[in-house]
């Protein structure tokens, strides 16, 4: 009788501890219901729309992905990407997920968790009948750049820089999307385009025998996820999603699909 019920407590003892490991991987979720996620459909192959008006890329199927971890659905929310992070700060969407730099001026408005880390590219006609070889050879050429982003104020340093050690400047052109400024490439209205290495990439493959990436920047940048700083619980909760779907290979497999390195979300 002894034997019996020290089998028993053994095995509630087990169950006990079996119980309390399952619950240690139950994942909560931050938000209930779904989320929103700001993002600009214009940077392909992180996001873009088809030409039925729906959201496909990189950042769509991770959001997706955080979703499914979470047992959520991930709702877009399109914003062009000056207005990523006021739309953040105003309640419309509760992270944003764009193919967006962390960067130090951003950081001090809103928290970020990083995702993914690739390289600054000029992309050039093929063949590079400019010569461009690097930032300074763009000093009296035409530079086509998508509006409000880190490229754009990189380039317009670039140009200070230019005027002050008495170089012809470039003649800067900002549009809408980064596809609208490769455009320019390919009508002859721009001899180049700064980019990153996942959208030159990309448009190469849209464009063949058309395009080349003439320089890539060995310094890398880092995209990542914004949420409000009140937000702490969603800001945990992402770290541990993030962190899970590259452990799982789920971002591996996006990246895959979307022709990104898969080194890109080590």
């Amino acid at each position: 009788m002894k034997r019996y019920i020290v089998s028993l407590v053994l095995l509630g003892a087990v169950l006990a501890v079996a119980g309390t490991a399952g619950a240690s991987h139950r994942v909560t979720s931050p938000v209930k219901g779904s989320f929103k996620f700001c993002s600009d459909p214009t940077f392909p192959p992180m996001e873009s729309e088809t030409t039925s008006g729906n959201a496909v890329g990189f950042d769509v199927d991770m959001a997706n992905a955080i979703g499914k971890y979470w047992k959520v659905k991930a709702k877009f929310v399109k914003t062009a990407f000056p207005g990523l992070l006021p739309a953040l700060a105003s309640k419309r969407c509760n992270m944003v997920i764009s193919g967006i730099f962390v960067t130090p001026d951003r950081l001090k408005q809103f928290p970020a968790v990083t995702y993914m880390k690739t390289h600054r590219a000029l992309v050039v006609q093929a063949g590079n009948p400019k010569r461009i070889k690097g930032p300074n050879d763009l000093a009296g050429r035409n530079v086509a750049v998508q509006a409000g982003t880190k490229y754009e104020e990189f380039l317009k340093a670039l140009n200070d820089q230019f005027k002050s050690s008495g170089q012809s400047q470039m003649n800067l052109q900002s549009y809408p999307g980064d596809t609208d400024a490769v455009g320019q490439i390919l009508i002859g209205r721009a001899d180049a385009v700064l980019t990153q290495d996942t959208s030159g990439a990309y448009q190469k493959k849209q464009h063949p025998g058309k395009l080349a990436i003439a320089y890539l920047f060995p310094e890398t940048d880092a995209f990542g996820i914004y949420y409000r700083p009140s937000d702490k619980k969603l800001g945990t909760s992402l770290r541990g999603a993030i962190k899970a779907l590259k452990k799982k290979g789920t971002l591996k497999k996006i990246a895959a699909k979307h022709q990104i390195p898969i080194t890109d979300v080590k």
